[in-house]
């Protein structure tokens, strides 16, 4: 599994209103959206912004079987792109 529990909740606490959870080098980064234009992150796989996420889930807070099954559903969504 590429995208796990933990990255969910790395993204849900992030401090950076505009967070962003990323696929880079085979590994996930939880960064501000402004830095994904920076050469540390070019390229890198946008999986899903914080904002989008509460959106998703009705702005609901998530127990840690929520939480696992949004990181199952993101990590099928890569799977299927073949990153």
């Amino acid at each position: 599994m590429t995208i796990s529990t933990d990255d969910v909740r790395r993204l849900l606490v992030s401090d950076a209103a505009d967070a962003v959870l990323i696929l880079v080098q085979g590994h996930t980064d939880v960064v501000p959206a402004q830095q994904l234009d920076s050469d540390e992150y070019r390229g890198a796989l946008q999986v899903v912004s914080r904002s989008d996420l509460i959106e998703h889930t009705h702005g609901a807070q998530l127990s840690e079987q929520q939480m696992a099954e949004e990181a199952a559903k993101l990590d099928s969504e890569i799977s299927e792109l073949g990153a």
